[in-house]
């Protein structure tokens, strides 16, 4: 995936930070000496380029801003992309997985298809057991659910097997 940059937000970071360094009437090389950062990475973020979070607080700290002051900008809240309806589904789908959970659901254990019935009589959810499986798996590889498996059927629970 390609490096995402949005230049005009940056610039308008840049050009905060800038002012708010000129209205302390500070210099660059001041603030190089109080965060103990180069000249070139201060006059980096003042031109808008790239740059990780904690340089951009401790600049702020710096020059005596918040930076939620420096940030307090007109951002159009629209994402960049639209979630596709495949990942809409997987998300009401983990969500109603971990429903189950919060209600001891798999402190016995469980197969994917007898998820995928529960969700079915439930909340009349059709899927498939290959995207319930997936799920699980997940919440296994996190520690939430633990996984057995007995005559080639994964079984998942809460409970530590023996």
């Amino acid at each position: 995936m390609a490096k995402y940059k949005n230049e005009q937000l940056l610039k308008e970071i840049g050009e905060r930070v800038k002012a708010q360094r000129i209205k302390s009437e500070l210099e660059i090389e001041d603030i190089s000496e109080m965060t103990g950062f180069a000249y070139n990475t201060i006059r980096n973020l003042e031109d808008g380029n790239e740059l990780t979070l904690s340089y951009f607080v401790e600049i702020c700290k710096a020059i005596k801003s918040h930076p939620k002051d420096i940030l307090d900008l007109k951002i159009d809240p629209q994402t960049r992309y639209e979630l596709s309806p495949s990942r809409k589904e997987k998300s009401r789908l983990t969500a109603r997985v971990k429903l189950y959970l919060a209600d001891n659901y798999f402190l016995k254990d469980r197969t994917s298809h007898d998820i995928l019935q529960e969700l079915e009589e439930n909340y009349q959810i059709k899927s498939s057991t290959a995207a319930i499986s997936v799920i699980l798996n997940r919440m296994v590889q996190i520690d939430i659910l633990k996984a057995s498996k007995r005559k080639n059927i994964n079984y998942y629970s809460t409970r530590k097997k023996q």
